[in-house]
């Protein structure tokens, strides 16, 4: 029923994709335009902690990344193949700093073939060419540091703050980024800010929204019973292609304005049959689900409401949902066990 759930939430709600694009690692689907449902992720899971992941138990000190993505101008991020490493620094029980970096190997060994003392036919001594890999080494425009803090404020509260700047300038074309979450007894509630907003269409194309907030109250997911999930978001500026200077007419829901999603559900479990045979605790299935053979009906129902206000336009549409009569099946399992062996 949980898969089901989330197939029903990824075609209304803008979740998150992973992407090597930018050093935070993330873009939002363009509203009125889901992503598949596979190329959606955690929205709590932050690039740094995807990185410390691999240093700490894949044995990985440096993570390669690739983006088919490279930049036309100077300025924002980087593309090709380049390699990350992150530095935590745990201040306290209750702070956590990372820092990640970032460099352009791709970039670096373009600049290295383009230089005399590595071109064909080159008597350049062993020395010139030290000299020449240690001068591009020095060239700020190959990195990129992203600088990440997260606040455990109470039990409840938790507070994100990340900024990241490239082509070694922490003042041109930087991206930041605020997420407040608290847990409400049966709510979550989530505000967020970014700047630039980084979105994507179903299309592939990546496009930048100078400033998006958004405020998100969902109730908990139960096994049955009403639900709903608010979600208010607002953009501000002017939208523009990534790594772009044409330009290009953006999607119309990216347009500066205000926008209220709102959606109402019932969900209803019925059994058909569950299995009523105790486990042995020796002998326990490596899937817990399999603790608990049944066969089950689910079903959701319930209401989508849009409200978009952009540009002075005001637009208003209501959609209707019924996920219904999905039969969820889980396989038996049989254990055998004989106790003079």
């Amino acid at each position: 029923m949980n898969r089901m759930r989330w197939v029903g939430e990824g075609d209304i709600w803008d979740l998150d994709m992973s992407t090597p694009v930018t050093l935070e690692g993330t873009a939002r689907a363009v509203p009125d335009d889901p992503l598949p449902l596979g190329l959606s992720r955690g929205t709590r899971l932050s690039r740094p902690k995807q990185v410390e992941f691999f240093h700490r138990f894949m044995a990985s000190p440096l993570i390669p990344s690739f983006s088919p993505i490279r930049p036309n101008t100077g300025d924002g991020g980087g593309g090709g193949f380049s390699l990350q490493r992150v530095l935590t620094l745990p201040f306290s029980n209750n702070w956590l700093v990372s820092l990640l970096g970032q460099f352009d190997v791709q970039r670096f060994v373009t600049e290295i073939d383009k230089t005399k003392a590595f071109g064909r036919g080159s008597s350049s001594t062993v020395a010139s060419r030290l000299n020449t890999i240690g001068k591009h080494l020095k060239d700020k425009s190959l990195y990129a540091l992203g600088f990440c803090s997260e606040f455990l404020l109470s039990p409840d509260d938790t507070l994100l703050l990340s900024y990241d700047a490239y082509k070694g300038d922490l003042d041109k074309n930087p991206r930041a980024k605020a997420i407040f979450n608290h847990e409400f007894p049966l709510h979550n509630l989530t505000a967020e800010a970014v700047w630039p907003g980084l979105f994507v269409d179903k299309h592939g194309e990546y496009w930048d929204v100078p400033l998006s907030m958004a405020i998100d109250l969902a109730s908990l997911p139960a096994e049955s019973g009403p639900s709903y999930h608010l979600c208010l978001h607002h953009n501000s500026g002017s939208p523009k292609k990534l790594h772009s200077d044409t330009m290009e007419v953006p999607p119309p829901s990216l347009l500066p304005g205000l926008s209220l999603k709102s959606a109402v559900s019932y969900r209803t479990n019925m059994d058909l049959w569950r299995g009523t045979t105790p486990k042995l605790e020796t002998c326990k299935p490596y899937d817990v689900f399999l603790s608990s053979p049944h066969v089950a009906v689910s079903g959701i129902i319930g209401m989508i409401s849009f409200f978009n206000l952009f540009q002075k336009h005001f637009i208003v549409k209501t959609e209707s949902f019924v996920i219904s009569l999905i039969s969820f099946v889980q396989l038996l399992s049989f254990e055998f066990s004989n106790s003079n062996i």
